[in-house]
């Protein structure tokens, strides 16, 4: 993973519990109406990780979605992950990954969508890179030969 603007991220470590939509901690402002494709020149990528296992006393459903505004206030769904079950959202899990669709307005953000129960814990990271993270953990104590 390249390096990370403290402006591209949505959410770090972000606790989620209610059920419905909580939106991410930061904005993503392009800075004006006219250069709001983020993405056109470059390639760039969504991506939303869970960093903490989320864990619900329900049956509990988790989904990211990338919304737009034109205005910071009144924003719109544009790109939506799957809707996964509780059991499926444990540390490192993608709960979104793509690159941003043309014609999104000034302002982006994430929402987490929470569906059937509330979580009682769950944590998210939610970031724009030049790349797609892939980092596969291994676990420690292995002998290199």
């Amino acid at each position: 993973m390249g390096m990370l603007d403290l402006n591209t991220k949505y959410s770090i470590a972000q606790a989620v519990t209610s059920t419905g939509d909580t939106a991410s901690t930061n904005v993503y402002d392009v800075g004006s109406a006219a250069s709001a494709d983020i993405g056109l020149n470059d390639e760039l990528w969504i991506n939303v990780v869970c960093s903490t296992t989320a864990t619900s006393g329900g049956s509990a459903t988790v989904q990211a979605v990338l919304q737009d505004s034109a205005d910071n206030s009144t924003f719109a769904d544009v790109l939506a992950g799957p809707a996964l079950a509780v059991a499926n959202v444990t540390q490192g899990a993608v709960l979104l990954q793509a690159c941003p669709p043309l014609g999104l307005r000034r302002y982006t953000r994430i929402v987490y969508r929470v569906g059937v129960a509330a979580l009682t814990a769950g944590k998210f990271d939610a970031y724009v890179s030049m790349d797609v993270q892939r980092n596969i953990a291994r676990p420690s104590g292995f002998t290199v030969a």
